[in-house]
């Protein structure tokens, strides 16, 4: 099929041609191979090309686990540890911290073929994990058809390349540097596209939640947890209303005097009676 659309593109440039030696020959022939692009994108699809030949499937691997960590900042070394087994990195990281809690959220990229085995020993660094998750997504075909419209697109660009080193009049030079522009636009977006899938597929991404709570932290399973929680913000209350207390003494100096001398006017009137 590709010998058919280069022959085919081939015997529109010789028509051109043949029918005038006045007629933009070249910028005629870059027009029609521009409007075929289209054409040979399909014709060269994934589907097609790869129908009756085997391919290797392409799969993104996310993973997700949460669990709650008797010592976080342990835990986080066994993780560490882990990550150097295999051919894996820390991609980002967050610590937050309350009166409360810990929490450590873990980005973590691994080469995908070590995804199943590490995203199992993680689950195995606490006793109780809260929730995991795995997906899988499927993008044989998106990675493929990148992959092929790029070689298609480079085909025509070196057609472009080879009609400018024929063309003589500066029409024809600028109608066939401007259809060159286009489609190198057009392979380097298919480049950028093709380099980040390639990426999600060679490297899986696991996202790790661990968290901590501390002992003065409130529990639903502790009733000293909560008697300790409660007394806590209760002596924090009372001391925040001792500061506001403080803060606003010149407003109950004046409230005061108002009702002294509120007391006297009001004193004075009933002795008149």
């Amino acid at each position: 099929m590709k010998l058919l659309i280069i022959s085919l593109v081939s015997f529109l440039l010789l028509a051109c041609g043949n029918s005038s030696p006045e007629m933009d020959m070249y910028a005629s022939g870059a027009i029609a191979m521009r409007e075929m692009s289209a054409s040979i994108d399909a014709d060269l699809s994934p589907t097609q090309q790869n129908a009756n030949s085997h391919i290797a499937r392409q799969v993104i691997k996310t993973g997700s686990i949460r669990f709650q960590s008797e010592n976080v900042a342990k835990d986080y070394q066994q993780v560490k540890v882990l990550l150097s087994k295999f051919d894996s990195y820390i991609d980002s990281e967050n610590e937050t911290n309350s009166d409360y809690q810990i929490d450590f959220d873990i980005s973590i990229r691994v080469a995908s073929p070590s995804y199943d085995s590490l995203f199992t020993l993680l689950t195995q660094i606490s006793k109780r994990v809260d929730s995991k998750a795995s997906h899988i997504e499927d993008v044989t075909n998106q990675y493929y058809d990148l992959k092929t419209r790029i070689k298609n697109k480079k085909l025509l660009e070196a057609k472009y390349v080879e009609l400018l080193n024929k063309a003589k009049s500066v029409k024809d030079i600028l109608e066939i540097e401007r259809s060159l522009n286009e489609i190198r636009n057009e392979i380097e977006t298919a480049e950028g596209g093709f380099k980040y899938l390639s990426q999600q597929v060679s490297y899986s991404t696991i996202h790790l939640n661990l968290y901590e709570i501390l002992p003065s932290g409130f529990t639903e399973e502790g009733f000293w947890s909560r008697v300790i929680h409660a007394t806590s913000h209760g002596w924090k209350e009372f001391i925040n209303f001792l500061v506001i207390t403080v803060q606003a003494w010149p407003f109950i100096i004046l409230l005061g005097l108002a009702i002294i001398g509120f007391k006297r006017v009001r004193r004075k009137k009933l002795q008149k009676k």
